[in-house]
């Protein structure tokens, strides 16, 4: 055995530069396949990070158009959701509700506050939206029972429209914000938690008033624009999804079967959506990089041949000595598997280096307003395993058709050879 590894160490140095740049080839080819998983985990943990944030046993829903007569209305009916909406899901579902808020919205409006202005778009909601959107209080506090129950003109105001109306900082609770002629009691600031969910508004440029006040004061008397329902863990939103719509169609006079009434999404399917989109990507991430450690893998096995080639007399010369074809076979294969293995293995461990660089300093920034951010771009253990065999395999299939060829070498042929 001893022997067989100086021989290989001798072969790989006779042709130091042809081996550095073939080996190369298969360093160059993992390094890509394991940046291009790693990447692409880092987006994907990213994204669904951004999406866990928010609860993701929720339902949002709105009114649209009927599709079939019911009970003396024709199809083709508008309507809109109420007060009493809320009031019936929260009586049928019972304790299954976690959250449940209305939100209602009052197009976009000049906000100023002394020389600054701002336009900004008017929110209604309750308190519970803070949970079903989630948002960090940064200043202040956030809207209660009370603001709504006396239809109070308070406001809280989103990080965008905060660095606009006080460039000079501070904490704004208890000042005056004008919005379109009327004033309004700034009682917090908040900056949303997820850039990558938008229900109507982005609550950073955004005024989150009672829904009690933009209805009293927008005339839109008991209208909702949209309902967040959120239920406790153990009821799946796509389970009871249906059911809830089903109360609001009773309510409504809708037909039962209407499946245009209403327009209505779950997070669970988002998500799932989003794995499901993931799947595509990795597998398209992994045709990538094997194509390029196949270049590499190819690179090894023609220089394998111009390797036997050049050593036809010495592989003669050992058959007429009585070497085995197997012991030729092995020889070709060990050399192929050996220079293949150096390769990879340096190119896993340089992926894997520059994937721990790259966390680092992803961990040491301060968390963006903006977008969102590449969370943990590491391989998985079952990928490196993967990335391993692919390296084995791809040794014994670079060296087996070189090997073949060494097998079919005559020794009286090969002593005639020049």
């Amino acid at each position: 055995m001893q022997e067989l590894w100086q021989e290989i160490w001798q072969t790989i140095k006779r042709n130091k530069w042809r081996s550095f740049m073939t080996a190369f080839g298969v360093f160059w080819g993992l390094l890509m396949l394991i940046l291009l998983v790693g990447f692409g985990h880092g987006i994907f943990n990213g994204i669904v990070g951004q999406l866990n944030v928010v609860p993701s046993n929720s339902i949002f829903f709105g009114s649209d158009h009927t599709s079939m007569p019911y009970k003396g209305f024709n199809k083709n009916r508008s309507f809109d959701l109420d007060n009493v909406d809320v009031d019936i899901l929260q009586a049928n579902l019972g304790e299954r509700v976690r959250f449940i808020t209305p939100i209602n919205f009052a197009g976009s409006k000049t906000c100023c506050v002394g020389e600054y202005k701002y336009d900004s778009r008017i929110i209604g909601t309750r308190p519970c939206y803070m949970n079903v959107m989630p948002q960090q209080l940064i200043y202040g506090r956030y809207l209660n029972d009370i603001d709504l129950m006396e239809h109070r003109k308070v406001c809280v105001i989103g990080k965008r429209v905060y660095d606009s109306l006080f460039p000079k900082g501070g904490d704004p609770s208890g000042q005056m914000i004008k919005v379109g002629g009327i004033y309004y009691t700034i009682v917090g600031v908040v900056k949303k938690l997820s850039e990558m969910i938008n229900i109507g508004s982005d609550i950073n440029q955004s005024l989150i008033l009672p829904v009690t006040t933009v209805q009293q004061t927008y005339n839109q008397g008991n209208t909702l624009h949209i309902i967040c329902l959120t239920l406790h863990d153990q009821y799946p939103a796509a389970e009871w999804q249906e059911r809830a719509l089903s109360y609001c169609k009773e309510h409504h006079t809708i037909h039962p079967d209407d499946k245009s009434a209403f327009w209505c999404f779950n997070l669970a399917e988002i998500l799932s959506m989003f794995n499901g989109l993931f799947v595509g990507i990795n597998i398209l991430l992994w045709i990538v990089g094997c194509g390029s450690l196949l270049a590499g893998l190819i690179g090894i096995s023609n220089i394998m041949l111009v390797t036997v080639k050049e050593r036809t007399q010495e592989i003669g010369i050992r058959r007429a000595l009585g070497a085995k074809p197997v012991t030729i076979v092995t020889q070709i294969l060990a050399e192929s598997i050996t220079l293949t293995s150096i390769a990879g293995l340096a190119g896993f461990m340089a992926g894997v280096w520059i994937l721990a660089l790259v966390d680092t300093i992803l961990q040491a920034q301060p968390p963006s307003d903006d977008g969102f951010s590449m969370q943990s771009p590491q391989i998985p253990f079952s990928v490196a395993v993967s990335a391993m065999i692919v390296i084995i395999v791809g040794g014994v299939w670079a060296g087996w058709m070189p090997a073949k060829r060494a097998m079919k070498i005559k020794a009286i042929e090969a002593l005639r050879e020049e």
